[in-house]
This record gives C-alpha cells, structure tokens and sequence, in this order.
C-alpha cells in the first residue's frame, strides 16, 4: 500500500512517483504534437519585498553577491539564508497573506493572457523561496496563429492584479518577472528537467532542510523565522467565514498557502488544456491499476467432481436410509 506522501523525506518511493506523474503531463503538452504550430515560453513570477533578506550562496560555485548587512556569505552560512536582516520589521503578516491570496492573483493573470492570447495554455510550479514566499514557474504554450511576443508575455503577467476574496486587499507580482521562449528541440527537455528539479524542491521538507547540519531548533535562525511565518499564518482569516483560532484550514499550517504545489490547465468542451492526450493523475492511477491487474494470473477454472462407481453410490445410499426401530407390539 503506498502512502502519498509527497515529502521526500518522507517517502521517497511516493514523492518519486508524484513527480513522476507531473513530468509525464509536463512533456506531453510540449511533445505530442507539431513544434511548428505553436510558440512555448517559461515564465517566472515572483512575490513583492517584505523586507530585506540575507543572500546566502547555495554552493561554492555559486556567483556571491555582498549582502545586505555588509558580508559576503558563503555556503556555510546556512543559518541566515532566507533570514529577514531586521526581523522585528519584517512584514511577516503580509508575506502569509499574499501567499494565501497568490491563487485568486495566479487565476486573474491566467485569465488576462488568456484575453490577449485565447489558445494559452498552462502548466504550473509553484516553488518556495528561501523567505518562506511562493514564486511561480509556468509552462505557457500559444498557437501561432495568435502573434506573441515574449515582451508582450511578460507585461501582460507583470500588470496583473487581483483583489483579495478575504479583505479586499490588492495583491500584485514583484518586480522579479522573466520570460524565455524554448524550442521543442534540446531546450524544451532542458526546461521539463529544470521543471523537475523544482518538483524536487518543492516536495522537500524545508524546516528539515533548512536545519541541516544546525546545532538544535531553539539555536537555528532559519528555524525562528519558520515559527514567526507559522504564527502568522495562524493569526489571519483564510476565507471571510474563518475564525483563526479554531480552523482547521491547512493554509494555517503552510505558511498561508492553499493551492497545489502543480497544477495544469484541464481538457473541456472548448480547449485541449495543457495535455494533448488529456493526461492526468486520475488517468495515471488507471493505467497503473490495469498494469497491475494484468500481472495476476488468471483464475484457474472450477475443476469438476470425479465420477463416483455405482457399487459406492448404493452403499452411500443404503447408509442414509431411515429404517424401522424394533419394538413390541401392545
């Protein structure tokens, strides 16, 4: 029986398979049909500042950039990357609200590409920064027959906003937005592996992660910043009927966020969603569950009763037969 988990650590047997999946649906959008008939982009976006972070280099052949506090860091200082420079100024709860809000901001952006470019298609990663933020990485494929442009792309993903369902609030994009275009050929691969290694990421457990080789959690920084986004994933409304201090939500527990970590648009009436063949997990469990059932032997036909010698059938018979009790006649 597996699990589902889609921790790594957890379960490397089912993250593996969850990932699996996804990379299935991801090459199916760009591979199943003819290159030449549409135009694929890979679009990041990213959340606004909430305040100043430490830049801490994730290996020693990472370019190092001079921090904000005056240092330049190395990959040793595991401990400050993703840490606010100023904690006690960090807007630690508008950070939790955006990452709640970033799925009604993601479905205006999809909407508005979509009134620009009307044959846009999307499959999604959403992947966590060091700071505890979501950022999007997005598979975006338009036909030909609609002119675009990666410039055009970009401004129209960027000006989107959308207003918060809870408090009203407007939510945006940072300014960190980037749009390549990819061919079918080696960069489409290159960026399904790129895709994949951010599933990998994602399906990570970022506090393990982040301790790592720390002395406990009462002595980690990265483990203090991850308690203050809890608490204030705790302390706001994840929907306007929500009562904090008794919901169940899971967004109170992930830091604010409720949307899946992938996602890709579906097949209806009108569109072919993001896979030409109409792939999905749904259809993947299937096909496994018919694997597997035909990988059991048949079952073996009813085998039919000896026949019994005619000698043996009147003996079992004079056997059964009710006879007459002796007894005196009054």
């Amino acid at each position: 029986m597996r699990c589902g988990s889609r921790i790594a650590s957890a379960c490397a047997s089912c993250a593996e398979l969850y990932r699996g999946d996804w990379a299935a649906i991801a090459r199916s959008g760009v591979f199943e049909a003819r290159a030449e008939d549409f135009r694929f982009y890979l679009l990041t976006l990213t959340a606004p500042s909430f305040g100043r972070v430490h830049r801490v280099p994730r290996s020693a052949a990472s370019k190092r950039r001079r921090c904000g506090c005056g240092v330049t860091h190395d990959p040793r200082d595991v401990d400050l990357r993703g840490v606010p420079l100023v904690p006690d100024e960090y807007d630690y709860l508008g950070q939790v609200a955006w990452n709640r809000d970033a799925g009604t901001l993601w479905d205006r952006t999809r909407r508005r590409i979509r009134d620009r470019w009307d044959s846009a298609e999307f499959f999604v990663v959403r992947e966590w920064q060091d700071r505890g933020v979501l950022h999007l990485h997005v598979l975006v494929r338009i036909s030909r027959l609609d002119f675009s442009s990666g410039p055009d792309l970009e401004v129209a993903a960027r000006t989107a906003t959308a207003a918060s369902a809870v408090d009203g609030t407007v939510v945006g994009w940072g300014d960190q937005v980037d749009v390549k275009r990819f061919r079918v050929g080696g960069d489409g691969a290159r960026t399904i592996w790129y895709l994949s290694k951010c599933l990998n990421y994602v399906m990570k457990d970022a506090a393990r992660e982040a301790l790592a080789g720390q002395r406990g959690r009462g002595d980690s920084r990265v483990w203090r910043h991850l308690i203050a986004l809890e608490a204030a994933a705790r302390s706001i409304r994840c929907s306007p009927e929500c009562i904090p201090a008794s919901c169940r939500s899971r967004s109170h527990d992930r830091y604010g966020a409720r949307a899946h970590v992938v996602s890709a648009t579906r097949r209806t009436k009108h569109r072919t969603g993001w896979s030409f063949s109409g792939l999905t997990r749904s259809v993947q469990r299937q096909q496994r569950r018919e694997w597997a059932a035909n990988l059991r032997p048949p079952a073996s036909a009813p085998q039919p009763r000896p026949a019994r010698h005619d000698d043996a059938l009147l003996a079992d018979l004079e056997r059964h037969t009710a006879r007459p009790r002796a007894g005196a006649v009054p």
